[in-house]
């Protein structure tokens, strides 16, 4: 009971904090998260007309006033006793087992040329779930040009029967053509969807009034931690051990890698600065920067709140300034070439092989790709360490309460849909929708019952027979530990392992697990109030279309910014893309955002971002 006692009272700590910001400060904040008690006013209809902002807004405001039920209910929720307890399965299936079932092939097209696949049915995760749900999953991806294969495939109707992409134009454009399932129908023959997800949430996802969309990562408290500044140990070391506290340091620390670090032990290169993802590295370096030197988190089509209302950040001096930073860096050697050409798993391969000295980026992929697990084995007394006091270390001499951390929404990052084309889109849903539960999450991590575990704690939360620091990489790629994260609720993920790390003695605990509940999630918060942006207008309009142009145009341009010859060149480049951006209306973008984000900030006292 002790262990439970203290979740308990961690989890009110952490919600005393966000509602004081709630409370209508002068510093103005908002958390908005799930529940039930206002859900049912809250109308929030992503579409593409002219009242589509009022409803989201009502949906994002309804849902700010249900964090206390929410995270509440959530950290409290009852759990399994302790000892050895069979997982009931039965609920996500409507009360039938694997072997009462036909055996049912679905496809799932993950919408991103980066997206890494793995073989269903190898480990003993997505065995055991093919087995009880007597399914197989077929997977596939765009090789390159993911949005030149997305149009294709919607031209000529050849649809996967599931889809995992952004929320935003596409998935709106889907929608409104009829080419997803509604998921009232699913939803009314099982209840475990409803049941993991709150009503405002879900209203915070519909589309014309219908819920199409399972949500990945969805959240009602602040967990997890993902981009922050992570530097290689032996580099560091070879550079003299330099002061990383401010951002000032970092480039100092990235010129001595360059300067005295030209390989690694193996003879291969060493770069100086990196991040991960080609497809969208530019962002990554220039949000990354810009948070160092003060800037608020980015909304939709690279906005921000600015001086109390949403405007592009390609306007604002300090994105200027933050172009121009790091278009130094890439001048002088620190980042390279590559970083725009490498496909995401040659990135990967360079992280675990020793030869970045400085990164930003997501350190949960340890847990995926173990890219630092990889480079411990392999290098033995190397490993890569993450940033802290200051985790996000300020540019000239900035305040460091003015730097934000990670915001997370409700709603999560990116949607699963189920298409027309499905021949049993129940069999499908029940599936996905038993993945967002505790079960389903635990299942996920850990894999099956009686194999790296065989009993839960007081909480409900797995005992491992092996720390996950003491797992071999091949052991828990055996498993599929993470492999099958695609459709996942983050407040179960979070809280249980969180609690299973808590169970092994300090040496043992797992890396990305400790720094996430001790670095990064303390310094988190929640806020809606940049929701529903990129669904405010109709992609097949004439301002929807101008925005798409100018998201090409920032896709195509910021890249050329970064690598640019000289400063003159660079600063030329940002002229021209704002000239770009407000020559296809960027004004009247800004104008539909702020409008929505307005009426979301009465309701909340302000804005996380007036700090």
């Amino acid at each position: 009971m002790k262990k439970s006692i203290i979740a308990v009272i961690t989890a009110v700590a952490m919600l005393s904090g966000i509602l004081s910001a709630c409370a209508g400060s002068s510093a103005g904040t908002n958390a908005p998260a799930a529940g039930n008690s206002a859900a049912a006013t809250a109308a929030a209809e992503s579409t593409a007309a002219a009242t589509t902002a009022a409803e989201t807004t009502a949906a994002a405001t309804t849902a700010a006033a249900e964090t206390t039920a929410a995270a509440a209910e959530t950290a409290t929720a009852a759990a399994p006793a302790g000892g050895t307890v069979n997982l009931n399965h039965t609920d996500a299936l409507s009360g039938e087992t694997g072997d009462k079932l036909d055996p049912y092939t679905f496809s799932l097209y993950y919408n991103y040329d980066w997206w890494g696949i793995k073989e269903w049915g190898a480990d003993a995760i997505s065995k055991s779930w093919s087995q009880l749900y007597n399914i197989t999953i077929e997977q596939s991806k765009p090789d390159s040009d993911a949005a030149g294969k997305l149009n294709l495939m919607i031209s000529s109707g050849d649809l996967p029967d599931v889809i995992q992409m952004d929320r935003g134009a596409d998935n709106m454009r889907m929608a409104q053509l009829g080419l997803f399932q509604d998921l009232a129908p699913l939803e009314a023959k099982n209840p475990n969807f409803d049941n993991t997800l709150k009503e405002s949430t879900r209203n915070l996802l519909k589309i014309d009034g219908k819920l199409y969309s399972i949500p990945h990562w969805a959240r009602s408290i602040p967990t997890g931690g993902n981009d922050c500044w992570i530097y290689d140990k032996k580099i560091y070391e070879a550079c003299g051990s330099p002061d990383l506290t401010t951002f000032e340091g970092l480039y100092n620390y990235a010129k001595a890698v360059k300067a005295n670090v030209a390989t690694n032990e193996a003879g291969a290169s060493v770069i100086p600065f990196s991040t991960g993802n080609n497809a969208d590295a530019f962002t990554k370096i220039l949000f990354g920067f810009w948070r160092s030197f003060g800037g608020p988190n980015w909304a939709d089509l690279y906005t921000a709140h600015i001086n109390g209302h949403i405007q592009s950040v390609l306007r604002d001096p300090l994105f200027r300034t933050v172009a121009l930073e790091a278009n130094k860096w890439y001048r002088e050697g620190l980042i390279v070439d590559s970083q725009f050409t490498d496909t995401n798993d040659q990135l990967v391969e360079k992280f675990s092989d020793g030869r970045v000295g400085l990164l930003y980026y997501d350190m949960s992929q340890d847990s995926v790709n173990h890219f630092r697990q990889i480079l411990m084995q392999n290098h033995p007394g190397d490993t890569y360490d993450v940033m802290r006091n200051p985790v996000y270390p300020p540019a000239n001499g900035v305040d460091p309460k003015k730097i934000y951390a990670d915001a997370k929404e409700t709603p999560g990052w990116n949607v699963l849909c189920i298409t027309t084309k499905a021949k049993n889109p129940q069999r499908i849903f029940d599936f996905l929708s038993y993945m967002l539960t505790k079960q389903g999450s635990i299942e996920m991590m850990y894999g099956p019952q009686g194999d790296w575990w065989d009993s839960l704690n007081e909480n409900g939360s797995p005992i491992l027979k092996t720390a996950e620091a003491e797992t071999p990489t091949t052991e828990k790629d055996r498993i599929g530990s993470w492999t099958w994260s695609f459709c996942s609720f983050s407040d179960w993920v979070d809280l249980v392992k969180f609690d299973v790390n808590k169970m092994q003695p300090p040496e043992k605990q797992d890396w990305v697990i400790t720094m996430q509940s001790d670095v990064l999630t303390p310094i988190m918060f929640v806020t809606d109030e940049y929701v529903g942006f990129n669904t405010l207008i109709d992609p097949q309009s004439d301002l929807g279309i101008n925005k798409q142009a100018i998201w090409d145009q920032i896709t195509a341009e910021a890249p050329k910014m970064i690598m640019a010859a000289s400063a003159d060149e660079c600063n030329k480049i940002l002229d021209d893309l704002i000239a770009f951006a407000d020559a296809h209306g960027m004004k009247d973008i800004e104008s539909t955002y702020d409008a929505s984000h307005q009426e979301i900030l009465k309701v909340q006292g302000g804005s996380m971002y007036d700090r």
